[in-house]
């Protein structure tokens, strides 16, 4: 027997991942949305009455649990996993109602973008109530599904038709400096930007980085916007005693190929650098020179905005900046140069895709990791590493049966500059590489290439950028300083730069 009732089943963890997938967002408004017409479907229907929604996933954000005990009518259940146990849930909660007392819902509503559910469908079919299929997209559904939605009892809805989604909302150029350190802080801070971003959420909510209510959507939308997604081979360690296997896996990072993220990044870099461990503070003008010498002051300010927003540049009472970060006057990217020049040194000179992490390891502890000379040890040597491979620079891929080595992503834009960067450098000293050159006369040479060289800047805007670059070069082993009284450099001829040039 059926009664004038109807029920609204929604696997929220597989429409949420078909919203994201569409741009389109997913947080509490679409908790309303989703009662909202299954409201309009009941007058459509005969008048029934709605008398219970639930939604199904295995976590919810806080504001969406909100919304949807607003709803009154509505619960959600929290599943211990994903996918699997978010079916069985919903096809529990479906048979509950076809079997109740006082009768079986005359009409169903079921909102998934999966088409896992069809033996459900048949069922509620079998106990005479109608069905309405409200599914991510029509375009992508399978023959079985299309038969068992052409049957008279049940009608599709495409999502995207009759709910009102806004799409996931875009960072204006303000923004985006401060959303694009704020996953940078992240990678810092020890997190990954794939899998599960639960942590990721909380802690950029705690640093006032994400709004508290639809976090989880904004956070989306950042991630879409900033990030890229890879699929690469790589070594994961195994549970059994035979070691590492290989396997494909998807590898999600900040997206370096995007000029916003690059040029924030490089210009945060640069702020870092000059307002770490100083004396005197700079103020806004002397920020301005160098790589923000042709700024209007808009790009210059934007970034200095979104440190402080981030918590690593406090301005104080007089005008000037102090940054807040530890080893800020190693800005960025000095430690990621080091990393991927001593992995592809060594690399190359051995034959071989990559290096033993231990290797590795021994070499960044011998010497200080970047311009501040009390970053240097077996702790920080530690953490540059593993900072290298979640901004992904650098991976884990298989080597022989069992083991692993770290090898350089190349096709990482901040690894391709430092390549591009060695190559220019040993076509500037083509004829001496090998022998000592005075430092003066480098550092002069590639000034001249950046400013007259019609391409983009690769050492950087002043002498001091590119003593840095230098540093890099001596510390990885692939340029020495000879002793003498006039301070020279000597390039050598590595397999590494062979290769390149």
């Amino acid at each position: 027997m059926t009664i004038n009732e109807a029920v609204l089943l929604v696997d929220w963890l597989n429409l949420s991942i078909h919203l994201k997938n569409q741009r389109l967002s997913f947080g509490s408004e679409l908790v309303g949305e989703l009662v909202r017409v299954a409201r309009h479907e009941c007058v459509q229907h005969g008048g029934a009455e709605l008398v219970r929604a639930h939604f199904v996933g295995e976590r919810f954000a806080p504001s969406v649990e909100d919304a949807i005990e607003n709803t009154l009518i509505a619960r959600f259940h929290k599943t211990r996993t994903a996918k699997e146990q978010a079916d069985l849930v919903l096809a529990v909660l479906a048979m509950d109602h076809i079997h109740a007392s006082g009768g079986t819902p005359s009409l169903f509503l079921l909102a998934t973008g999966d088409q896992d559910f069809v033996p459900l469908v048949d069922r509620m079919i079998d106990a005479r109530a109608q069905v309405i299929l409200i599914v991510a997209s029509t375009r992508t559904l399978s023959p079985e599904y299309r038969r068992i939605a052409a049957q008279q009892n049940v009608k599709m809805l495409s999502i995207t038709d009759v709910l009102d989604i806004k799409p996931l909302p875009e960072s204006d150029a303000d923004a985006a400096a401060t959303r694009i350190l704020g996953l940078y802080r992240v990678c810092l801070d020890g997190g990954v930007l794939g899998g599960d971003q639960t942590r990721n959420i909380r802690l950029l909510t705690g640093w006032g980085l994400l709004q508290p209510g639809d976090e989880e959507v904004e956070h989306t939308a950042c991630m879409q916007q900033f990030t890229r997604v890879d699929s690469r081979k790589v070594a994961v360690p195994a549970k059994r005693e035979t070691g590492n296997r290989p396997a494909v896996q998807r590898r999600t990072t900040l997206n370096f190929g995007l000029a916003a993220v690059r040029d924030v990044v490089e210009d945060a870099d640069w702020v870092l650098r000059r307002t770490g461990n100083v004396a005197r503070p700079p103020t806004v003008g002397d920020l301005g020179v160098g790589r923000f010498a042709d700024d209007d002051g808009r790009r210059l300010g934007r970034v200095i905005r979104a440190l402080k927003d981030v918590g690593w540049l406090l301005e104080r009472s007089d005008g000037r900046f102090e940054a807040r970060l530890e080893w800020s006057s190693d800005g960025l990217l000095e430690p990621l140069w080091r990393v991927i020049c001593e992995v592809n040194r060594r690399a190359f000179a051995e034959h071989a895709e990559g290096v033993s992490r231990d290797k590795l390891f021994q070499a960044l502890r011998s010497t200080p990791i970047a311009y501040d000379t009390d970053r240097k040890g077996g702790p920080a040597a530690r953490d540059v590493i593993e900072y290298a491979r979640r901004i992904g620079v650098i991976d884990a891929i298989p080597s022989g049966a069992d083991g692993y080595v770290l090898a350089v992503v190349e096709a990482h834009p901040v690894a391709q500059w430092i390549s591009g960067g060695l190559r220019t450098l040993g076509g500037l000293l083509a004829d001496r590489i090998g022998t000592a050159v005075p430092e003066h006369e480098v550092l002069t040479l590639m000034r001249e290439r950046d400013e007259h060289g019609g391409g983009p800047v690769i050492f950087g805007y002043d002498t001091r950028d590119r003593q840095r670059f230098l540093r890099v070069l001596r510390r990885s082993g692939l340029l020495e300083r000879p002793p003498g009284n006039e301070p020279s450099v000597r390039l050598k001829r590595t397999p590494w730069l062979e290769r390149i040039s």
